[in-house]
């Protein structure tokens, strides 16, 4: 009579595959969460003016600022106010003295809206602002 004394040289159970899918599997969700956000911006629907000093919209740490044609203005995928947006820039301008701006205006936007928003600039002392233009097409 032979006595099981557990020792188990036979039998492999192999390697433990969990924990490797659960990380794989968040960094998948991380990545599509990013190129989610990193793309609301760009799909909004505006028709950027053209200009033969324009540049393809890409600003690093700027605060987008959109403007429609229809005069709404819209600030990371939220309709401001004008004194929302103001109270928006003051306290950005709070957070960081260096902080920018990108205007990106429809082509068919009145002037006078880009202008209060030039000026909601300006009153929270926001000395970098760009305007977004596409390349003109000679």
């Amino acid at each position: 009579m032979r006595l099981d004394d557990g020792d188990d040289s036979g039998s492999d159970e192999g390697l433990n595959l969990t924990p490797l899918v659960d990380v794989v599997f968040l960094l998948l969700v991380f990545f599509l969460a990013a190129t989610t956000l990193a793309r609301e911006e760009v799909e909004l629907d505006l028709r950027l003016p053209e200009a033969r000093s324009g540049a393809a919209p890409g600003a690093d740490r700027a605060l987008v600022v959109n403007v429609f044609a229809d005069g709404r203005i819209v600030v990371d995928g939220r309709e401001l106010t004008l004194e929302a947006l103001r109270q928006r820039l003051a306290a950005a301008w709070q957070r960081d003295r260096d902080q920018a701006v990108l205007v990106r205006g429809d082509h068919a936007a009145q002037f006078g809206i880009g202008l209060q928003v030039l000026d909601a600039c300006r009153l929270a002392r926001i000395q970098k602002v760009d305007f977004a233009a596409l390349p003109q097409k000679n």
